[in-house]
């Protein structure tokens, strides 16, 4: 009886002795797990930081390129407070890097030597001063540095997109000798095109006004309103959405590539396509793809639009047109159209500008003449040429003239109030490989 008891005792033992390490296995699984989404989204954190750092440092670089040539006291003092709150975005996003204080040390001393300046200068303009001749030399060495400096995160951002390690402060000396600051030297080419036209991000919040008195459809109505919008060779229907709007979402095989589409519910307009391919060949050149783009948006019922500015990445042109009403360019009317460079076919469409925006203007007779809005762009820059076109800002819409004007390194555009003469808004051109950076 004894040795019966033992064994049962001993069977009991090891069963409790199997949940426990079983127990403990699950336990560690769990743990591993939890571990690892904890790494994924420290890891999400750091890669927001770095990529809003990149776009701030440019940023800055660029506004304070943009102060050299402002005309107006008001321009300058807004453009100085956007380098104010970028300085504090980078210096906040810099903080989350896992990167020892050593190695990002020199940055944060230029971000805010940048951001101390920018307050300074402010103060004295508020007060009634001018900038002097050293204030420009100030703005001019700060708008250097910081473009160097978008250049060395951008060769780090590119480390990072490879799958290399670029977070691990063991990566870097702490003496400072491979600090972010001396990795900024000229080399480099900014990889993405922040905007690719004036306003391309322009987007205002609220209804959609071209749709307002339109009947809603059904989904095969909105289903042949698709197929007669672009060629389709199969077609899934994939359900609806309700972002801002209702919306009917399909997914077409279309020349051989494959496109998500959204059709909105409210009048059966195409709301975007979006290509799922990032690379063609190039067959195509841009001149001939805008051609082609112009001509599709006109047999699809837009009307009259201009071309504003386009992109080029993997053979994929990305071109923006803007409505035109009585010779006046509508910039907040955006469309933007992508076309294969290998078959010349429109494979993308962002129409929600242009949906949101769209209604006939009652545009005043300018109070400001071309040649009084030509005149008031900074001495500093030569105009070229101007046009009268509408801007959004803020929440409203001013119809300005759009002046092209240069100094010996570049091309800027001026947005001169055309009842007012009050320089609304100031955007430099920079011409890359693959199209015009607008900022």
């Amino acid at each position: 009886m004894k040795s019966i008891l033992n064994r049962n005792w001993t069977r009991t033992a090891l069963l409790a002795l199997s949940l426990l390490l079983l127990s403990m296995v699950i336990l560690n699984i769990a743990r591993s797990e939890e571990l690892e989404a904890a790494r994924t989204r420290i890891s999400a954190v750091y890669a927001k930081a770095f990529y809003e750092t990149c776009e701030l440092t440019e940023s800055i670089s660029s506004n304070y390129r943009k102060l050299l040539v402002a005309g107006d006291r008001a321009q300058m003092q807004a453009l100085l407070g956007d380098i104010s709150r970028q300085t504090q975005g980078a210096s906040s996003n810099l903080a989350l890097l896992p990167l020892g204080e050593e190695t990002i040390s020199a940055t944060i001393k230029f971000i805010n030597q940048a951001e101390d300046f920018a307050e300074s200068l402010d103060q004295r303009l508020a007060a009634g001063s001018e900038p002097t001749a050293e204030d420009y030399s100030t703005m001019e060495q700060l708008s250097e540095s910081a473009a160097k400096l978008s250049v060395g995160l951008t060769r780090l951002l590119g480390s990072f997109e490879r799958g290399e390690t670029v977070f691990d402060s063991t990566d870097f000396n702490e003496t400072g000798e491979e600090s972010l600051y001396p990795l900024t030297s000229e080399a480099g080419e900014y990889p993405v095109l922040l905007y690719d036209g004036p306003f391309s991000d322009g987007s205002q919040a609220g209804s959609y006004a071209l749709l307002a008195n339109l009947k809603e459809l059904s989904r095969e109505e909105a289903e042949a309103r698709l197929r007669a919008f672009v060629p389709v060779d199969e077609l899934t229907y994939l359900g609806e959405s309700h972002p801002e709007v209702d919306v009917y979402e399909f997914h077409i095989q279309s020349g051989g590539y494959g496109i998500s589409a959204g059709v909105t519910k409210r009048g059966g307009q195409i709301l975007y396509l979006l290509p799922e391919t990032g690379e063609t060949e190039v067959n195509y050149g841009e001149n001939e793809l805008c051609e082609i783009a112009k001509a599709f948006l006109v047999s699809r019922g837009y009307g009259q639009m201009e071309m504003s500015y386009y992109s080029r990445y993997g053979g994929i042109l990305t071109i923006n047109f803007a409505a035109v009403q009585d010779g006046v360019v509508l910039y907040p009317d955006l469309v933007k159209l992508q076309l294969s460079m290998k078959d010349g076919r429109v494979i993308g469409l962002d129409a929600e500008n242009y949906l949101k925006n769209h209604v006939s203007r009652a545009l005043a007779a300018p109070a400001v003449s071309e040649e009084e809005a030509m005149l008031r762009v900074s001495e500093r820059l030569a105009p070229l040429s101007a046009r009268l076109c509408v801007i959004p800002q803020g929440s409203g819409e001013y119809l300005c003239y759009e002046v092209t004007a240069a100094d010996a390194e570049g091309e800027f555009l001026v947005y001169v109030d055309a009842m007012t003469g009050m320089e609304r808004e100031l955007m430099q051109l920079i011409s890359r490989n693959n199209g015009t950076l607008v900022m």
